[in-house]
């Protein structure tokens, strides 16, 4: 959902100030370090009188690393004086900033380096440098339903996987209007030391063109090509599109396919170009689609602030990624409806929008995926959310009120210990709380599990419940329905607590205890003057339901 293209009229003068990605990284890990070349290694007593110690060996004869400590200099003229040392040189910082547009992509590593006149917040990003030590995607296709993707770019050579034209009903997506392009390379561009470089550099990607050359399509290309995706078991497909009208095309597709990922936009809110509610009465789909193999995104700016653009939503929205000023791969000399005004022709342009913000999650989801190939969508998508960033200022604008990082997201993969430490569940507040406390879930994945696990999540209230106190209207009173995702067929163990109040003191008391045997996927319960038989009253209540594999809790209030 790319909100307008900015133009990028002096490349030059941003690339001057600009810093590369793994700069900092680098120059922090080698300051001090010397690289050194002697015939069978430095003896000890060199060492010695040249105050280094020893670092590593390289896979190269008679080269070594040494630590200098505090003066470098000194040790380097040391070393070089000795006559059975053949050189001696820093350690030198290099970085997959090679890439020479790699210093305006904050979204991978913010350094606070200023991007169209903006200058970011340092680390609000996704962390990218970090997440490609332990994965950069290899073996993983990503599906771009968009407007088709630039085949001959150089940044996306060698990255494209088969792919299909739904406009034109033919094997060629090409791209006509440009924002295919752009978001393919968030995902998957190469590391080809020109350009930019994608959040999975090593992942594929596989154009699927579903928006003609004015960037509008139809909800029938879009099921299809969701379709298409998943027959061919795609992993994660990027949807970077969407409207107010839902289609039970498209979500019969995305449900028809539970093991793939699509990984959507959460929209630029409407006419005003403000972002809005995507809880509210107008919704944009398929993000409002509540299923488990979809990830809705928002997008943040360069100081992790909501971008105001962009929708936000506790129930519908799950995390946000970065979305403002992205500047990424773009048809050479392409002239489309983003490109008619000014055409540069070098291939690279500054767009921003939920459409941006996507692509970088699909990517997260590619790098993650890459590390567990056995892993269903629901167990990447739980990794996606519970390494998300908490920040106070999206508290209450999504289901995880935090913003990307893949590097969280695939330690979470990787089973490395303290991962997502600190995550307390996904659950955001429920409107219908008023005076009862909240309530969290617990850690829900297991990052280990080598097959789907009946973990509960999303677990939410929708609808007000109502007491009935005359016979006969207990189905119409009926309102409210209590729903949650289970991700394995289980029993589920429901506990029902009254909130009690004497004096100053309240507490909670148990009122009754159901298990219910349910499958996997959404399941959902009416609540009422019930609940699974359980009655209920005007009052707060708390209902925690519990499988082996954890437990949620939800409170509310009966009217």
């Amino acid at each position: 959902m790319g909100r307008r293209r900015l133009l990028l009229p002096c490349l030059a003068a941003l690339l001057a100030t600009a810093l590369l990605p793994g700069a900092a990284l680098a120059d922090a890990g080698v300051a001090d370090e010397i690289v050194v070349l002697r015939d069978g290694g430095l003896t000890r007593a060199e060492r010695t009188q040249a105050g280094v110690s020893a670092e590593r060996d390289l896979p190269i004869a008679g080269v070594e690393v040494v630590s200098a400590g505090d003066d470098r200099a000194a040790a380097l003229a040391a070393l070089r004086a000795d006559p059975d040392v053949a050189w001696a040189e820093p350690n030198r910082p290099r970085h997959a900033a090679a890439e020479s547009l790699g210093g305006l992509l904050w979204g991978l590593h913010n350094t606070g380096q200023s991007v169209w006149w903006r200058r970011g917040a340092v680390d609000a990003d996704i962390d990218a440098p970090e997440a490609w030590r332990l994965s950069r995607g290899a073996g993983v296709t990503v599906a771009v339903a968009d407007t088709g993707v630039d085949a001959g770019h150089p940044d996306l050579a060698g990255r494209l996987a088969g792919g299909y034209d739904f406009v034109e009903d033919d094997a060629d997506p090409q791209d006509a209007h440009g924002h295919g392009t752009h978001v393919a390379g968030t995902i998957a561009a190469g590391e080809n030391g020109a350009g930019v470089i994608g959040v999975a550099p090593d992942a594929r990607v596989m154009p699927l063109r579903v928006l003609d050359a004015n960037g509008a399509g139809n909800s029938a290309d879009v099921a299809a090509a969701f379709a298409y995706a998943g027959d061919r078991g795609v992993r994660v497909v990027n949807a970077s599109l969407g409207s107010s009208h839902p289609s039970l095309a498209e979500r019969q597709a995305i449900r028809d396919h539970p093991q793939t990922l699509y990984v959507v936009a959460a929209g630029n809110g409407g006419s005003d170009g403000i972002g809005d509610d995507n809880d509210g009465p107008v919704r944009e789909y398929p993000c409002a689609h509540d299923e488990p193999n979809l990830v809705c995104v928002g997008a943040t700016d360069s100081r992790d602030a909501r971008a105001a653009f962009s929708n936000y939503g506790t129930a519908s929205v799950d995390l946000f990624a970065p979305g403002a000023s992205i500047v990424s791969t773009f048809p050479r000399g392409a002239s489309s409806a983003l490109n008619r005004s000014f055409q540069t022709g070098d291939g690279y342009e500054i767009m921003q929008g939920t459409s941006m913000a996507a692509p970088h999650a699909a990517g997260a989801a590619a790098l993650a995926a890459a590390v567990r190939p056995d892993w269903s969508p629901d167990l990447v998508k739980a990794a996606l959310l519970d390494g998300a960033d908490r920040l106070p200022q999206l508290a209450g604008t999504s289901v995880t009120g935090g913003r990307l990082n893949a590097s969280a997201a695939v330690r979470i993969a990787a089973g490395m210990p303290g991962a997502a430490a600190g995550f307390e569940g996904s659950l955001g507040p429920d409107p219908a709380d008023l005076d009862a406390p909240a309530d969290t879930a617990t850690p829900q994945p297991d990052a280990g599990a080598t097959a789907p696990r009946p973990s509960i999540r999303r677990l939410r209230l929708t609808g007000t419940p109502r007491a009935c106190r005359r016979t006969g209207c207990q189905a119409r009173a009926a309102t409210a329905t209590l729903s949650f995702l289970l991700g394995a067929e289980a029993d589920v163990r429901v506990r029902l607590e009254r909130k009690r109040c004497r004096r100053e003191a309240c507490g909670w008391a148990r009122t009754g205890i159901r298990t219910r045997h349910e499958a996997a996927g959404r399941n959902g319960w009416r609540v009422g003057s019930r609940l699974l038989g359980m009655r209920l009253g005007r009052s707060a209540w708390r209902v925690t339901l519990a499988t082996e594999a954890g437990s949620a809790r939800r409170s509310f209030r009966v009217r």
